[in-house]
């Protein structure tokens, strides 16, 4: 799992083969982009490119591009026979007389018929730069038909074709290379992969960073340097990636919580606030029972006197005809107020009710003034509330010494 991780965070599991190759003297590029799955291969893109323009909106940056450059600028020639294993001396033997120091090689079947490719240093360095100008990450590259060798192994034929060769193969080895027209194509099965000849050489080139062996060249530091930029770019990609992802989760999270207490917090204040409002509603209601509780009290206690028997005196010469509704004794001067102190009317009552007849009601009125408890009897209402009956209100004075 370990190991899984370090290759999707350097490389990820999607493979670009790249191909610059020439046709009617003209470049042409054959793209083969692969992913790995499970353990196998599977083509997720392929296509044949006209100019460099198109590349990079057919190439995914986040993913290597591994490059195989084998036009006319590449001069590849086999090696009859050499007892030599140091590269500078197989080169001048295939070629002559030239200045390494001007001059990328690469070096194929090294122990046995040695197939040298080499390009001038400026055509590759420029080639690269162009790559890299239009934004297109390569992370290694080779020259000629030389990442062929990593597919021999699985091609039974004893001739081959790429892009603008053929190639002979005997024993998994390479006898012969020639040119031929970019129109002549092939289709190979390997390991029920189906592929084009054109897109022979990307696929090898894939398999040569899957399977990574030493290789005989001297541009070893370069493509180093190349893999190097792409691993760091990649790493930066995908930690950047990962870390926007993290703190955009991370907030998400705290935004979630800090909204989830934010409402418990509300609630709670809301809460508080409804509390305080009952408490005042409470305070208020304790206070006016109090009031209230204090005029009772202060009711009870000026009926100190002969409230009792004055009552009594007047209820027992009430006459059948007359029935009482309701006595005030000490009524209200004015209805009560907030903060106003309780007026009563000191020595009256208040008598209200129906009277039958009105000669019984005249004669009761007559003989309360004859009281020697009574000062003054007025009647204040008397409304007729029917043919035999009426309503009336009538005010008492008496005395309280």
């Amino acid at each position: 799992m370990v190991k899984r991780f370090r290759t999707y965070l350097k490389e990820g599991f999607t493979y670009t083969g790249l191909e610059i190759s020439e046709s009617d003297n003209r470049e042409v590029y054959f793209l083969l982009e692969l992913k790995r799955h499970k353990g196998e291969l599977r083509i997720t893109n392929k296509k044949e490119i006209d100019s460099l323009e198109e590349i990079p909106m057919n190439v995914q940056k986040k993913y290597p591009v591994l490059l195989c450059i084998n036009t006319s600028g590449i001069l590849t020639k086999k090696v009859e026979s050499s007892n030599s294993d140091n590269l500078e001396e197989i080169v001048n033997q295939a070629f002559p007389n030239i200045d390494l120091g001007n001059f990328y090689y690469e070096v194929i079947q090294l122990e046995n018929n040695p197939i040298v490719s080499i390009s001038r240093k400026e055509l590759i360095d420029s080639t690269l730069k162009k790559l890299s100008d239009s934004k297109i990450k390569i992370a290694a590259f080779s020259l000629g038909i030389s990442a062929l060798k990593n597919v021999a192994p699985y091609l039974h034929k004893e001739e081959v074709l790429v892009s603008n060769r053929k190639v002979g193969i005997i024993d998994q080895s390479i006898l012969t290379v020639s040119a031929i027209e970019s129109k002549y194509k092939e289709l190979y099965n390997i390991n029920g992969l189906e592929l084009s000849s054109t897109y022979l050489l990307p696929f090898a080139q894939i398999l040569a960073n899957l399977n990574p062996q030493n290789r005989n060249t001297n541009f070893g530091e370069v493509t180093d340097t190349l893999e190097w930029e792409f691993k760091n770019y990649r790493i930066f990609d995908q930690v950047l990636k990962f870390s926007l992802i993290f703190f955009i989760v991370l907030l998400l999270v705290n935004f979630f919580v800090y909204n989830s207490f934010h409402e418990k917090i509300g609630q709670l204040n809301a809460a508080v606030e409804a509390t305080s409002s009952k408490k005042d509603e409470l305070t208020f209601l304790d206070a006016s029972v109090k009031r209230k509780q204090e005029r009772v009290e202060a009711l009870s206690k000026s009926s100190n006197s002969k409230a009792t028997y004055y009552l009594d005196l007047f209820a027992q010469h009430v006459p059948t005809s007359i029935m009482l509704s309701e006595i005030k004794y000490r009524p209200l001067t004015k209805p009560v107020r907030e903060n106003k102190p309780v007026l009563l009317q000191e020595g009256t009552l208040l008598v209200s009710g129906i009277s039958k007849d009105v000669n019984d009601f005249s004669f009761w009125v007559e003989e309360l003034e004859k009281q020697e408890w009574i000062g003054s009897v007025e009647t204040l209402d008397y409304d007729y509330a029917g043919k035999s009956t009426s309503n009336f209100l009538i005010e008492i004075g008496f005395h309280e010494d």
